[in-house]
């Protein structure tokens, strides 16, 4: 139900100024948390560990009483009292058109994001498998990998101060079920959970055309959305491009 173990390689390519990051493992939920150094303190990391486990309990239990929960590909009617994590993952992909499993991941880093908020830290990035998740103080470019060595890298989205969801699918890297043929479908918005699941529903294209059609919807609900298919970018929304500097 959760991601499968993988070599997360792009970590080796995170590192924020100004902040202190470490990592929360839970069964197969592997977290890259990064809070400003000032701000960091020891027990932090028990107390996310412990907000981790009883997230994934909650989304276990209710899958084991309702396992199409976990399986289906489409939204699924829910009951009316449910975690609200359960909640706000069928919510979203009610809004996008896709299973509420797509959104699992931007959901975990909501809540872990909530919990930071919670410890008093006036800014954090939450990173679970590609996905991300922050509320930042300045401007942060967001880079993008691809298998297409051509701009894997070498571009990268800059966000305004803010909360962010940044939400990446793929048919070429990854873990996660793909239907489409992208190299790369990124989604951003205020929202992880709705980027989550727009970025599933998007990596599922599989044309250009059908990508441009996809990325035009969800810029209704998303900041911006683009997509790497055929060599070529498929881009809407208010997205600023930038060239990233090779080290």
């Amino acid at each position: 139900m959760f991601t499968l173990p993988e070599k997360r390689f792009y970590r080796a390519f995170q590192n924020p100024k100004g902040f202190k990051a470490f990592n929360v493992v839970a069964g197969e939920s592997d977290l890259w948390i990064a809070v400003p150094e000032g701000e960091y303190r020891g027990e932090v990391e028990r107390e996310v560990f412990s907000a981790l486990i009883s997230i994934r309990e909650q989304i276990k239990a209710f899958g084991e009483k309702n396992p199409e929960f976990l399986k289906s590909l489409t939204p699924l009617p829910l009951p009316p009292f449910v975690p609200e994590v359960v909640r706000v993952m069928g919510e979203a992909s009610e809004k996008v058109g896709v299973g509420p499993m797509a959104g699992v991941a931007g959901a975990v880093n909501l809540f872990i994001g909530k919990k930071l908020v919670e410890l008093g830290f006036s800014q954090f990035i939450v990173e679970n498998g590609g996905d991300l998740y922050m509320r930042v103080l300045r401007p942060v470019v967001v880079s993008l990998f691809s298998k297409n060595p051509k701009f894997s890298g070498k571009l990268g989205v800059e966000l305004p101060p803010g909360e962010w969801g940044v939400s990446t699918s793929s048919s070429k890297i990854g873990h996660s079920l793909s239907l489409g043929r992208t190299d790369i479908a990124t989604v951003i918005g205020k929202d992880p959970v709705v980027s989550d699941c727009s970025a599933t529903y998007l990596g599922n294209s599989r044309s250009v055309e059908e990508a441009r059609e996809r990325v035009e919807r969800l810029v209704e609900f998303n900041r911006g959305a683009l997509a790497l298919i055929d060599g070529k970018f498929v881009v809407a929304g208010d997205l600023k491009l930038v060239r990233l500097t090779q080290k």
